[in-house]
């Protein structure tokens, strides 16, 4: 099969497009032929060796944990798929990956059915970034109806889902992003847009039930001041700010929390739900083919994109 491996850690122009050879599926394991991945902030940490003490060195590897396509073939003991089912999902932990293949093996337990109103690429922008959002906001956060919340990063990979839900969940959202992308977050279903770079979001008057820092790049102290007395705070990038406010703001008052998002069906079919019925819809910046993952990965890390960037395995869309 073709890949985009890398055989030491470095910047974007380590990938290199190999034939290598198709993995095959354990027990409780489906081996998928991947259609399209997409790229989140994990996987170039990764490739950069930020996370060695995770993903080792062992080489050649296979990044990005995202994939939707198509069930080729189950190992023993797995229920619930047959081949020729459309999935999508991502693989838990960061030195697993096997995105940037045709084909991969994976845990049936990380796989989903695929949103029938999403084709693949679409579909791949959505795992790892829509259930970090959910998790951030629902089980972590404690988001519900009529709460009001801030999302820092409105209209990255992560925060475009973020806001998208919690408009469904019937929250007030305040979302921060460059100006260039306002009119994107109003149409996300922000209420209210704080440019960060003409206006501080800090100095905005207002309080939040939750404050999502999406975009990992504010502590739990600078944000301290805006979360009501009983608020929650949410980063996707653990620091000293935030784990000591884990530490030391206890259950009650306010809270600091970090998220590690892990790949289930039970979240992943109420994302299926939400794309399916109309309600939630992935943002894509720009889909490469895999012979271009380089420049894939420039764009992504280039701080410039609004939503997702996508790389096709497959020659074919839908």
């Amino acid at each position: 099969m073709k890949a985009a491996v890398i055989r030491k850690y470095g910047g974007p122009d380590v990938f290199r497009i190999e034939e290598v050879k198709e993995p095959q599926p354990r027990a409780g394991e489906i081996k998928v032929r991947v259609r399209a991945t997409s790229i989140n902030p994990i996987d170039f940490k990764v490739r950069k060796g930020y996370l060695f003490f995770l993903s080792g060195f062992r080489f050649p590897k296979i990044l990005n944990s995202d994939f939707a396509g198509i069930v080729e073939e189950c190992g023993a003991g797995v229920e619930g798929f047959v081949p020729g089912d459309e999935v999508y999902g991502f693989t838990n932990g960061a030195s697993q990956g096997g995105g940037l293949a045709e084909v991969l093996c994976c845990k049936a337990s990380v796989a989903s059915r695929k949103p029938l109103s999403l084709n693949f690429d679409d579909a791949a922008a959505v795992p790892l970034a829509a259930s970090t959002a959910y998790q951030a906001l629902v089980p972590t956060g404690g988001l519900t109806s009529g709460m009001r919340v801030l999302v820092i990063g409105a209209t990255g990979g992560v925060g475009h889902y973020a806001v998208q839900m919690a408009a469904i969940l019937g929250a007030h959202v305040t979302g921060v992003c460059r100006s260039s992308g306002e009119a994107a977050a109003r149409a996300l279903g922000c209420e209210d847009v704080i440019a960060y770079d003409r206006d501080d979001f800090h100095k905005s008057g207002k309080t939040f039930d939750v404050i999502f820092d999406a975009a990992g790049k504010y502590g739990f102290r600078g944000c301290r001041a805006l979360l009501n007395e009983q608020g929650t705070y949410v980063t996707t990038v653990p620091g000293p700010s935030s784990m000591i406010g884990r530490v030391f703001s206890g259950s009650t008052g306010r809270k600091a929390r970090f998220i590690i998002a892990n790949s289930n069906d039970a979240d992943l079919s109420l994302l299926r739900q939400w794309c399916d019925e109309g309600l939630m819809q992935p943002l894509i910046e720009a889909v490469f083919p895999l012979e271009e993952t380089s420049a894939a990965y420039e764009l992504a890390e280039s701080g410039r994109t609004r939503g997702k960037v996508v790389i096709r395995t497959h020659s074919s869309r839908s």
